[in-house]
Order: structure tokens, then C-alpha cells, then sequence
């Protein structure tokens, strides 16, 4: 059993309670013994080892809820600690890396008792996907091939890995008819409760029905990934969001930043937020396009969300609780409560101004946040330097 632990003195962001203020963290053994108020826990043993967070912010530990994580499958991914515990975040769910077909070669990192970051995913519907620098399932066309779709084996695999599978990821691509994506419906037949969540954008060599026709297919629960990137048919030519999106966000469709090294625009952001149209959560889709830059790490995504105007609080509660509530775990993660898996982030918020990039602006903000460390399963993991972090300005 890990040491007994108490992260000692932070401010203390816990979006499921409301609480917000000075207290300790008590954590025995993988658990979350309880979050008090004042200088000293009593409910932490004498031999506890005490992690100063004086100054510093303690979260529920942190999900990002769109990254690529599976070394070897495809040249496109990084190692779950890379992007996970080594940069403050418990738990990151994979996002459509691995279809039916090879999931079982993708439960390998989830499972790998080396691996230290909770590793969840979401399953692309097609029975052959797997994500490559040169996107060859586009490339030779099998993500736009109907053939590669057989909805009782992706049914089947759902329920065999629902241990970790908490949803799908769908390209839309079309195929005969250029406003219909059977890939889409397919993952809307057989998703049952688990939310489905659809990349938004294009891809190269292969179609995708237009935005308006893929927002009316999906349901309250399920995702827009990169719902703030640029021309991608959100918006209507007098700057106002389509009606088609207003109508998706009413009837619960969430909205995820998946910031990737293309797909996330400052100015586009800006634009919906000042509709009243906000991430439900933060996301990077970290792979190894991105990872120098400019997406970096979640915590350098969560400061590029308070340069947009949005409070810590919210920015907290957009990397814990929303997304757990997303894939429908919010009773395991995403809060700090006693007799919970002990997965706890510890995040500096630094005053002095950094430079920040979405891959094609860059502007000068602060604050900023950065990763002081993480509590996985009970045990402290420092964070590791982030390549490519904020630049002084």
C-alpha cells in the first residue's frame, strides 16, 4: 500500500462540492480520506509524508478528455505518462486512436502495469482504424468504406471493454450520399447511453457531410471535438452562430475544445464565448504533431482558456467534474471526497505574463497555469518539464 499522504495548505478547487479555500488533502493509502479546513488534519497519521502546497492550487486530479495514446499503434501517438501523470493529470481518455479491430492491441497501454496515468477510451466504430502521421486509413480511403463498418462487432466490443470504453469517436465521413455519414449513424445506433464524440472538421483525402447535417444527428450527451476551431461551418456568414448549432447546444450536445495544432483559434473561441457559447470541457488531442507546440501539456491549454476570460474555477471544473460527467463517471472521478480514488492535481498559477499560440496567433496573457505534480492511486508523481512550455514575456 502507498505511504499515507497530506497535501498541506493549498487552495483547495473542488467543483463537485463548491468548495473553494485553504484546507489539506489527507490521502490514505489509494484513497481520499477526507479535505479539512485549517493548518493541521487530525485525520493524518503521524508518519504521513506532507506535500507543501502553500501558494499553489489542489484539484480533483485532472482528465483530458481527447489525446492519442497508444505507442506503436499507427506513428502518431505518445506515451500515456507523457501526456498523463508527467504533466499533472491522472486520467486521459484516447480519442478514436483504434477501431474494433485492433482495440485489443490498445488495451495494452491501458492495461500495462508500467503505465502509471489511467488510461480510458473512446473507440473509433469502424472495424480497421488506427491514426498515422500520414492518415493513411484516409489516404487509401478505408475510413469512408462502408464495408469497414459491422455495427454488432463494434456493439459487441462496446460491452466486452466497458471497463474502459466509455464512449466512441467518429469521423463523419460520407460515402454515396455527400449530407449522410453511415459512420456517424452507425455509432449512433449502437452507443447506447455512452456519449459518441465527433471530430468536427475535415480530413484529408476522404469527405464529411457538412456541419450543419452532422450537428442534427447528434444527441443530448454527445461531443463536438474542436467546436472552437476556425471555418468550421459553426458560425454563419454575419458572424452569429448557425441555427443548427444553437439547436445542437440546446438540446445538450457538450462542446470540447480539442485544441490539436490546427484546431483551436483564438479569435473563434473569442467570438462564441461572447455568445454565451463555452467549452464543457478542456481538451488537448495531444500527439506528436503538437506536443512541442503548441498545444504543450492541458495545463498550458487551461491557461489559454483564462487569456479568454474565463475564471479558474471554471477552467478547474472544465478538467475534472464535466469531463468525468461526460463518460459518465463522475461517482469515480472528477472530485475530491472521501473514500475516492486518491488522484489529485497540484497546479501553480503564475501572475507574470507568458506568451501563448494556438498555432497561429500568439498573444501575451496572464495568468497562467502550470503542473507542480500529480497524486495517482495514492502515490505523488512530480510533473516533468513541459517541452515547448510558456515563454516568458
Amino acid at each position: 500500500m502507498a505511504p499515507s499522504l497530506q497535501l498541506r495548505g493549498g487552495r483547495v478547487i473542488d467543483p463537485a462540492s463548491g468548495y473553494d479555500g485553504a484546507a489539506d488533502v489527507v490521502i490514505d493509502g489509494d484513497r481520499i480520506a477526507g479535505v479539512v479546513a485549517g493548518a493541521r488534519s487530525p485525520q493524518s497519521s503521524p508518519a504521513a509524508r506532507v506535500i507543501d502546497c502553500s501558494g499553489l492550487v489542489v484539484t480533483p486530479g485532472l482528465i483530458d478528455l481527447h489525446v492519442h495514446v497508444y505507442p506503436g499503434l499507427g506513428d502518431f501517438c505518445l506515451h500515456p505518462d507523457r501526456v498523463g501523470v508527467q504533466q499533472g493529470v491522472p486520467t486521459v481518455i484516447d480519442a478514436g486512436t483504434s477501431g474494433v479491430a485492433t482495440f485489443g492491441l490498445a488495451r495494452k497501454w491501458i492495461d500495462d502495469p508500467g503505465v502509471k496515468t489511467r488510461v480510458l477510451a473512446l473507440m473509433d466504430p469502424c472495424q480497421i482504424y488506427f491514426a498515422t502521421k500520414d492518415f493513411i486509413c484516409h489516404r487509401l480511403e478505408i475510413a469512408n468504406d462502408e464495408r469497414n463498418l459491422d455495427p454488432e462487432s463494434t456493439a459487441a466490443a462496446l460491452e466486452a471493454n466497458r471497463d474502459v470504453v466509455v464512449g466512441l469517436k467518429v469521423r463523419a465521413c460520407s460515402t454515396e450520399d455527400p449530407r449522410v455519414s453511415p459512420f456517424l449513424n452507425a455509432a449512433v445506433s449502437v452507443a447506447g447511453p455512452r456519449p459518441v464524440m465527433v471530430h468536427l472538421g475535415r480530413f484529408p483525402h476522404t469527405p464529411t457531410i457538412p456541419t450543419s447535417d452532422l450537428l442534427g444527428v447528434l444527441r443530448s450527451g454527445d461531443v463536438i471535438t474542436h467546436a472552437f476551431r476556425g471555418a468550421s461551418g459553426v458560425l454563419a456568414p454575419n458572424g452569429k452562430v448557425t441555427p443548427e448549432f444553437r439547436d445542437a447546444v440546446d438540446r445538450g450536445v457538450r462542446l470540447d475544445v480539442g485544441h490539436s495544432g490546427t484546431d483551436f483559434r483564438f479569435s473563434t473561441a473569442g467570438v462564441l464565448f461572447d455568445q454565451g457559447y463555452l467549452p464543457t470541457t478542456i481538451s488537448t488531442d495531444l500527439n506528436v504533431f503538437n506536443v512541442e507546440h503548441p498545444v504543450v501539456s492541458l495545463a498550458h491549454t487551461m491557461s489559454k482558456m483564462l487569456a479568454l476570460g474565463l475564471s479558474l474555477a471554471d477552467v478547474v471544473a472544465m478538467t475534472t467534474l464535466a469531463p468525468a460527467t461526460v463518460v459518465r463517471r463522475q461517482d469515480e472521478l472528477g472530485a475530491l471526497a472521501a473514500g475516492r480514488s486518491a488522484d489529485v492535481s497540484v497546479l501553480r498559477v503564475d501572475d507574470a505574463p507568458v506568451e501563448l499560440s494556438d498555432g497561429y496567433e500568439t498573444i501575451t496573457a496572464a495568468p497562467s497555469i502550470s503542473a507542480v505534480g500529480c497524486v495517482r492511486g495514492g502515490e505523488w508523481i512530480p510533473a516533468q518539464p513541459a517541452g515547448g512550455a510558456a515563454v516568458p514575456a
